[in-house]
C-alpha cells in the first residue's frame, strides 16, 4: 500500500475547503490501494474554518499558524507534519474528481523517473481551466507581455509561449511548471529540493519550485487522468478596480521574485522593467477604450509596491496598514518640518542592512520590519543607489563588519566603503539619520584587516545619530567600546520572540521520535551554527565530566573545518551525546529544542543572544552565563525560564541546571509578553522619530517608554 499525505493550506476558505475534504475523503475511499492522510495549515482565518475542519474532519491534521504565513511557508510547515512517502499539494478552492489520487500517484510509482507530477484542472462547468502547469519565463515570452502581443495573440505558441499554447492538458506531457494547486512528489524529494522558497509569500512560489527540481534532473509531469475542479483564486478573489489590482500586484510581486530568484542581476532587472512595460501597455489601453479606472491601471500605479518582488512587497500587498503615523515632511535640504500624520505612502522611508534578505537564515530583522510596515513605515533592503538618489529617512544598519568587511578581496572591501559612505553623505544633505543597532561590540569573526577595521570604526562613529541596543547593559557596552558614542542619543529595543517563525507544536515524544532520541530521560541541546565564542567544546568535556544520566545533542553547522575538528573531538566514545553536524532547517530546529529539556549555551563572551530567545519561543528552559544582556532576558521572562551562572561553566553549574530543569515548577508555554514584536517596532520607531528631531530639539532624546527606555 502506498501513503500519501494531502497539504492544504487554507485562509478564510471554511466551506470550500470543508468541500475538497468532503471530496477527498470520497475519492480516498475509493481508492483501496491508498493510505490518504490529510494536513491543513490554516493561516490565521477569521471565518472560523479551525473549528470547522476540526469538526466535520477530525481525522485531518489542523495546523492554526494564527497568522497569514503565505503560501510557501504554510506549505513547509504542512509537509513538514507529513508522514506518507508522497505528499500532495492541494488547493482548498479545488474538488477532487472520481480516479484522480489513484491516477495521479499510480503514475508516479510507475514512472519514478519525472520526480514531479501534476494533473488537468477543470472550470466549474467541465471546461479545460489550463492554470495546472505553464511554461517558463523568458525575455520573450517578457517581451510580448510588454508589447501585449501575449494579449492581442493569446495562447499563441509564438506570442504567447507561457500559456504552452492550445494544448488542452489532456496527454501526457513534461512541462516547466507545475503549480501548487495540485502538485505531487515523493515526501524524500521534497526534503532534498528543501521545500518551497519562503521568501515568495503568494505566487510565483511553485514556479520556482518546478524550475528548482529541473534543475536538479527531476522531469515535471502531467498525469491527463488526475482531474480536479479548480476555482481559481479562491482565498483571494476580489471585486472592483483596487482589489483585482492588488490581487494582479501580487501576481506581479510573485513574478519579480522569480526573475531575481532564478536569473542573474542583470538580466533580472531587464525582466521586471518588462513587466512594468506591459503593465503601462495595458493600463494605457484601458484608458483608450474608456475603462481608465481598470485592473492594470491599478497595477502600473501600485508598479513600487510589487517591481522590488518579495519579501519587500509582502508588507505593501498584504499587511494591512491603516494605523496614522508619525511623517516628517521636509522643507529645504537637510531640514526637517513639524510632524504631520500620515498613512502608509505618507510615513518614514527606511534603507535597512539587511532588512527580509536574510530571513530565511535569520528571521529576526524581517519580523522587526514587518510589524513596521503595519505602522506606515516602508521598509525596503539597502540600495546604495536609491540612498543617493531617493528619498531615504534613515539607514538603519545592523551588522556593519558583516556588510562591509565580509570576503578575502582587501578592494571590495574598500570599495563597499566608499560606495556606502559616499552615498550616505549625499543623503545626509537631504536629511538622512543614520542609525545603528550594536548587536555586538566586537566582531566575532575578526573579518578583514586590523586597517579595514579600524577604518570602518572611523566612518561608522563620524556619521551615526544614533544607536540602539537589545539590551541596557549593550548600550552601556557599546558607549564603553565607542567613547565617541557618549553624546549619541541611544534606545533599548529588545529582541522579539521567534514563535510565529518556527513550528513548536510538536509534543515532546512526537520531536524525540523524528530525532531517532529515546522518549526517556533528560535531554541537553545546544542548537544553531557553532562558533567558537558558543563554547561547545567545553560543553562537552563538563558534560563527560559531570557524568549525568541524560543525553547531549549538539545541532548545527560548525563555522570552520577546526571547529568542526574540537567538538567531534570532544564528543569522541560517548554514546549520550548525539552530534548532527549540518545545516539544520527551521522544522528540525524546532524539533530539536522541543525534544530537549534544558537548552545550555556556556557563551564565552556575548551582548545579545537570539539562541536563547529562539528556545525560550519553543517554551525551553536555558542555561546561560550572566553576561551581556542575559541578566536582563531573565528578569524579562522569570526566573523559572533563564537560569543564569557566575564565573567559569563546570560540571556543578551543569548538574545544578539539570535538577532545576526537572524539577521547577513552571508553565506549560513560556510567557514572553515583553518580547512582542509589535511594541518593539513600537519603539525602534519613536527612537526614528527622536534621531530624525533631534537637531530641532533634544528633548525627544529624553522620551522614555515603560520598558524601552532612552538612555542618556
Amino acid at each position: 500500500m502506498t501513503s500519501l499525505t494531502v497539504v492544504i493550506v487554507s485562509y478564510n476558505t471554511r466551506e470550500q475547503t470543508l468541500a475538497c475534504l468532503d471530496s477527498l475523503a470520497a475519492e480516498a475511499a475509493r481508492a483501496p490501494g491508498l493510505q490518504v492522510s490529510v494536513v491543513v495549515v490554516d493561516n490565521g482565518s477569521a471565518d472560523g474554518s479551525v473549528d470547522a475542519v476540526r469538526a466535520g474532519h477530525p481525522a485531518a491534521l489542523v495546523i492554526d499558524a494564527r497568522e497569514n504565513l503565505g503560501f510557501a511557508a504554510g506549505v513547509n510547515r504542512g509537509v513538514a507534519h507529513a508522514s506518507g512517502e508522497y505528499v500532495l499539494l492541494l488547493n482548498p478552492d479545488t474538488t477532487v474528481l472520481p480516479g484522480a489520487l489513484s491516477a495521479l500517484v499510480g503514475f508516479a510509482v510507475a514512472h519514478p523517473e519525472h520526480g514531479l507530477y501534476g494533473g488537468r484542472t477543470l472550470a466549474a462547468d467541465g471546461s479545460l481551466e489550463p492554470s495546472s502547469c505553464w511554461g517558463a519565463p523568458s525575455l520573450w515570452s517578457l517581451l510580448c507581455f510588454a508589447t501585449g502581443l501575449s494579449t492581442a495573440f493569446a495562447r499563441s505558441r509564438v506570442f504567447d509561449p507561457e500559456s504552452l499554447g492550445r494544448w488542452q492538458r489532456d496527454t501526457v506531457r513534461e512541462v516547466p511548471v507545475i503549480t501548487g494547486c495540485l502538485l505531487l512528489m515523493r515526501r524524500a524529494d521534497w526534503n532534498r529540493l528543501g521545500g518551497m522558497d519562503e521568501r515568495f509569500f503568494l505566487y510565483g512560489e511553485d514556479a520556482e519550485f518546478s524550475l528548482r527540481a529541473a534543475a536538479a534532473g527531476m522531469r515535471p509531469v502531467i498525469v491527463p487522468e488526475a482531474e480536479i475542479v479548480h476555482t481559481v483564486g479562491g482565498s483571494t478573489s476580489e471585486s472592483g478596480r483596487q482589489r483585482n489590482g492588488r490581487k494582479m500586484s501580487m501576481v506581479m510581486a510573485g513574478k519579480a521574485t522569480l526573475l531575481r530568484a532564478r536569473w542573474s542581476p542583470g538580466r533580472a532587472r531587464l525582466g521586471v522593467a518588462l513587466l512594468e512595460a506591459g503593465a503601462l501597455t495595458r493600463g494605457l489601453l484601458e484608458r483608450a477604450v474608456g475603462r481608465s479606472g481598470g485592473t492594470w491601471g491599478e497595477v502600473w500605479r501600485r508598479r513600487r509596491d510589487w517591481a522590488p518582488g518579495y519579501p519587500a512587497a509582502r508588507p505593501r500587498l498584504f499587511d494591512a496598514s491603516p494605523a496614522p503615523v508619525v511623517t516628517n515632511a521636509r522643507s529645504g535640504a537637510g531640514k526637517r518640518a513639524k510632524a504631520t500624520t500620515g498613512g502608509a505612502d505618507g510615513g518614514l522611508v527606511v534603507e535597512a542592512e539587511p532588512a527580509f534578505r536574510t530571513e530565511h537564515a535569520n528571521p529576526y530583522t524581517a519580523r522587526l520590519y514587518r510589524s513596521m510596515a503595519g505602522l506606515g513605515v516602508t521598509v525596503r533592503d539597502l540600495s546604495y543607489w536609491r540612498l543617493a538618489t531617493a528619498r531615504v529617512d534613515v539607514v538603519h544598519l545592523h551588522w556593519p563588519e558583516l556588510t562591509f568587511l565580509s570576503g578575502r578581496r582587501s578592494w571590495r572591501t574598500v570599495a563597499r566603503l566608499t560606495l556606502f559612505f559616499g552615498a550616505l553623505r549625499l543623503a545626509q544633505r537631504r536629511g538622512t539619520r543614520l542609525v545603528w543597532t550594536v548587536h555586538n561590540v566586537v566582531d566575532h569573526e575578526q573579518r578583514s584587516t586590523p586597517a579595514l577595521r579600524a577604518r570602518l570604526r572611523r566612518l561608522l562613529v563620524a556619521n551615526v545619530d544614533g544607536i540602539l541596543s537589545l539590551s541596557g547593559s549593550g548600550v552601556e557596552a557599546a558607549r564603553a567600546a565607542y567613547p565617541e558614542l557618549a553624546e549619541r542619543p541611544a534606545f533599548v529595543t529588545p529582541h522579539g520572540h521567534y514563535r510565529a517563525d518556527y513550528d513548536f507544536s510538536a509534543p515532546r515524544g512526537a520531536a524525540r521520535a523524528r530525532l531517532g532520541l529515546g522518549e526517556d530521560g533528560l535531554v541537553v541541546a545546544s542548537v544553531g551554527q557553532l562558533r567558537p565564542y558558543k563554547n561547545v567544546p567545553r560543553l562537552l568535556e563538563v558534560f563527560r565530566a559531570a557524568d549525568p544520566v541524560a543525553q547531549l545533542a549538539v545541532a548545527g553547522r560548525p563555522s570552520s573545518d577546526a571547529e568542526r575538528e574540537r567538538i567531534v573531538d570532544a564528543a569522541a566514545g560517548d554514546p549520550r551525546i548525539v552530534l548532527d553536524l549540518a545545516f539544520q532547517s527551521g522544522q528540525r530546529v524546532a524539533d530539536w529544542l522541543r525534544a530537549s529539556d534544558l537548552v545550555v549555551l556556556p557563551y564565552r563572551a556575548i551582548e545579545n543572544s537570539g539562541s536563547a530567545i529562539l528556545a525560550l519561543s519553543a517554551s525551553r528552559p536555558v542555561l546561560v552565563p550572566r553576561i551581556g544582556a542575559m541578566g536582563e532576558l531573565a528578569e524579562l521572562v522569570g526566573p523559572a525560564w533563564v537560569r543564569t551562572y557566575e564565573g567559569d561553566f563546570d560540571a556543578a553549574v551543569l548538574a545544578d541546571a539539570l535538577a532545576w530543569a526537572r524539577d521547577e515548577p513552571r508553565p506549560e508555554v513560556a510567557d514572553l509578553g515583553a518580547l512582542e514584536w509589535a511594541a518593539i517596532a513600537q519603539a525602534t520607531l519613536d527612537a526614528y522619530r527622536a534621531v530624525l528631531t533631534r537637531g530641532e530639539t533634544r528633548s525627544a532624546e529624553r522620551t522614555e517608554r515603560a520598558w524601552v527606555p532612552a538612555v542618556d
